[in-house]
């Protein structure tokens, strides 16, 4: 009877130490996780979002070129006559028809939609233009991620600021005028935002090992022009990095921006598009096969490159869900859709006049699926 005593006390005794140990184990993996989120959170460059007063937009409002701020207008104002005056017109109309009073915004408490913003920024006091915009769609319902590429040609209804490309938008108010501009246009909630310089993206592809992707001799040599002036800003010889030819290849990080920003090759701006949905996409593959150690060093670089108008709370939501979030089946989709757009010229500018109505249902579509009522 005694010895089952002494037995039973030792178990007790056992598990009493036993969980005093998972207790205190568990105490310091909450207090290192805290101490590494706070970490990441003290990274990041926080934007308080700022409401845009908005004004109606009329054909006289549209804004000239030159009236973008210095350093930051576009380079493909084109020397041939502007569309006709009833073109033009008829676009304004649209514009005006399709974005005033509008009410009826998509919206889905299980989506969550963050806009995604690459600007090209060669100096720390420029906000340089917005070159690459991409709706980032969580959904937590279907378990799918959906990146839309919005073209920068479009001509939208800026709030506050008239018509213009999309991309003047960034110009003139930052990423809180532009998720401003997507949502008036578009009526579809836009969270958050977050903005990132195009030359901070090389560094994360080398710090994930490259990315492979099939390259035509036509991009090849286009890619070369870009990483001769990524060489002479990094002082290195005009050819370090050239590819030969084209193929299915291995990029590095100065050769996958290059690859970012070929233009003139194809379908102008619709297949520069579609090459960063692509870089997108191979960038989330390998993100996932990341283990822990190699997460931490790619948060360390580019966090402090981010600037965002999430408050801590929503980054650390992200943060604690990232893991799952990469585990979500990833596509794509790009806006204006095919059969839903026009091209014209303004004020000397190449635009993308759009339908904004269809590619409204086309969001819908893709984006919420079923679950919006």
């Amino acid at each position: 009877m005694m010895k089952n005593a002494k037995e039973n006390g030792k178990k007790v005794r056992f598990i009493v130490k036993a969980s005093a140990i998972t207790l205190l184990l568990l105490s310091l993996m909450g207090l290192v996780t805290l101490f590494l989120l706070d970490y990441y959170l003290g990274k990041i460059d926080y934007h308080q979002s700022v409401t845009t007063v908005a004004v109606e937009t009329e054909p006289a409002d549209t804004i000239q070129p030159s009236e973008i701020p210095e350093g930051e207008q576009e380079n493909n104002v084109s020397s041939q006559p502007d569309s006709t005056a009833e073109e033009i017109a008829a676009l304004e109309r649209r514009l005006i028809e399709q974005t005033s009073g509008v009410e009826n915004i998509l919206f889905d408490e299980d989506v969550m939609n963050i806009l995604l913003i690459g600007y090209d920024s060669r100096g720390s006091d420029s906000r340089g233009r917005s070159d690459t915009n991409i709706l980032v769609s969580i959904n937590r319902e279907t378990k799918e991620i959906t990146t839309t590429s919005i073209m920068r040609d479009c001509y939208m209804a800026i709030p506050g600021y008239g018509n213009n490309r999309l991309n003047a938008a960034y110009a003139y108010g930052g990423g809180a005028l532009l998720s401003e501009t997507v949502e008036k246009n578009f009526q579809i909630r836009v969270n958050n935002y977050a903005a990132v310089n195009f030359y901070a993206f090389m560094d994360i592809i080398d710090m994930l090992g490259g990315v492979e992707i099939e390259i035509s001799d036509a991009e090849a040599e286009v890619m070369n022009g870009y990483i001769t002036e990524l060489n002479g800003m990094e002082g290195c010889e005009e050819k370090t990095d050239w590819l030969d030819e084209g193929g299915t290849l291995h990029l590095n990080g100065k050769q996958t921006l290059a690859y970012t920003r070929v233009r003139y090759v194809g379908n102008a701006d619709f297949e520069r598009t579609e090459r960063q949905r692509t870089v997108l996409e191979k960038v989330f593959e390998k993100a996932k096969q990341m283990n822990l150690l190699e997460l931490n060093d790619l948060l360390n670089r580019l966090l402090p490159e981010v600037s965002t108008d999430m408050s801590e709370k929503e980054v650390l939501f992200l943060l604690l869900k990232g893991p799952a979030y990469l585990q979500y089946d990833l596509k794509s989709l790009r806006i204006p859709a095919d059969g839903t757009y026009e091209s014209l010229r303004i004020n000397g500018m190449e635009v993308l006049g759009v339908d904004l109505e269809a590619n409204k249902k086309l969001l819908e579509q893709e984006v919420y699926g079923s679950g919006l009522e």
